[in-house]
């Protein structure tokens, strides 16, 4: 999974920030619509009813494969024509995408029309370790803020007038900013970083009415003391300790929604609300087709888009399945869920920080090529396969500087090149280990 917070950021040539937010106006219908529509589909009891509602949504699908380079190769090769795609049973005849082809041809997949002079790329490592450029258009880039107000209601959060939203940031790099957001009633969005010394001071200033952040970002809000209540908290992307959602819901009692998503497809799915129905996520129909009886996941983007995703797999295990759940949704349940394997490592002053938010750090580097264990308290080893010797270097002066931020005054970090097999893990990476020593 990757950390997916809702942004408005331009990422080529260089990342820089919209100012122009006046442009988001003309999509604020757009954005209700999607919120609305959200909202329909979870509240259809009639499962062939909600098949065929999906299924009217294949139409935009069939348009853009045959918009695109990759597609329409791909296809051809198989014997197959888009128009082949009429109903969502169809798709089992159809090929999947992997990550490590859609990183092969990133520039392929997309449809790009000429009228598309909004388009942005941006990149992720993501969790099963081939870096992939991700080509998004205007309305990908703001396809979060309409799924936000569907999941403000969804857990009966009230907003206030012209709501503020930040974007909490536990990452080393401290970079923030402050725009108007349009898009979302008004509102205004603030990225606050954790690392900074007034990072509590600015967020009292703000208080703001939604909160995202990473579980590091969540630990961080919960030993402050005295810091204002979101009507709504999100996190995406790493595993969510039981513990730290407690002791949160002790020091900032706030509904905390746990989403996932990934940089190629947007929002699939959200953790049940419900403190009974733990890792049950329900799947954002009719924007995205999780795959149901499978033992993985398989997307299909229903919502059109620029870039076209037809049976893509993320690399994360899981069953999906009908369900009515006791929250009031109807449609369809990913169970059994499985992505990053959580991880810890403790600083010498014996604080627990997730390892994933050293992430970052490997943004260029396959997650199958490396590993990092914490072997002592301020020792550890960084296994690396394939990596060339000129970026040894920076590599590890950047891993030293993340550690000492995250509470290592003086980490140890001895280096060593091993061959690709001795870190294979299976399915998904397990790039963080913790040895039992380091307790």
């Amino acid at each position: 999974m990757t950390l997916s917070f809702p942004s408005d950021l331009r990422v080529a040539p260089r990342a820089h920030i919209r100012r122009d937010t006046s442009t988001q106006r003309p999509h604020i219908s757009w954005a209700d619509a999607i919120a609305r529509g959200l909202a329909r589909l979870a509240s259809v009891a009639d499962e062939p009813e909600a098949r065929a509602r999906m299924e009217t949504w294949l139409e935009n699908l069939r348009g853009a494969l045959l918009a695109s380079p990759y597609y329409v190769r791909r296809l051809q090769e198989a014997g197959l024509h888009p128009g082949d795609l009429q109903r969502l049973e169809d798709l089992s005849a159809f090929p999947t995408l992997e990550r490590e082809t859609l990183a092969r041809h990133w520039d392929a997949v997309p449809t790009l029309p000429a009228e598309h002079d909004e388009c942005v790329v941006v990149k992720s490592s993501g969790s099963t370790g081939a870096p992939v450029r991700v080509v998004r258009d205007r309305l990908d880039c703001l396809h979060m803020w309409a799924v936000l107000r569907f999941l403000v209601a969804r857990a009966g959060a009230v907003l206030p007038p012209r709501p503020r939203v930040v974007l909490l940031d536990a990452l080393p790099g401290g970079l923030e900013y402050s725009v108007r957001l349009p898009i979302f009633h008004d509102g205004a969005l603030h990225r606050v970083s954790a690392l900074r010394d007034d990072a509590r001071e600015r967020l009292c200033r703000v208080r703001p009415a939604v909160l995202f952040s990473d579980p590091e970002g969540l630990r961080w809000l919960a030993e402050q003391g005295d810091v204002p209540t979101p009507r709504l908290i999100l996190t995406s992307a790493q595993h969510l300790p039981a513990g730290l959602r407690a002791t949160l819901a002790r020091k900032v009692p706030a509904p905390v929604l746990n989403y996932y998503a990934t940089t190629e497809t947007g929002p699939l799915a959200w953790e049940c609300l419900r403190e009974d129905a733990p890792g049950r996520f329900h799947v954002f129909a009719p924007d995205v087709w999780l795959e149901p009886g499978l033992h993985e996941v398989v997307v299909t983007r229903l919502r059109p888009s620029v870039l076209p995703l037809l049976r893509y797999l993320p690399g994360d295990a899981g069953t999906v399945r009908r369900d009515a759940c006791a929250c009031g949704f109807h449609g369809w349940t990913l169970a059994d869920f499985g992505g990053r394997g959580a991880c810890h490592f403790l600083t010498p002053t014996g604080r627990s920080v997730d390892a994933w938010a050293l992430a970052w750090v490997f943004k260029h580097h396959a997650l199958r090529a490396f590993r990092l264990s914490q072997v002592e308290r301020s020792r550890f080893t960084l296994e690396l396969a394939g990596a060339a010797e000129a970026d040894v270097g920076p590599l590890c002066e950047r891993l030293t500087a993340a550690l000492r931020n995250l509470g290592w005054l003086d980490p140890q970090l001895r280096v060593s090149h091993v061959e690709p097999a001795t870190l294979a893990t299976g399915t998904k990476p397990q790039p963080f280990r913790a040895s039992p020593r380091s307790g």
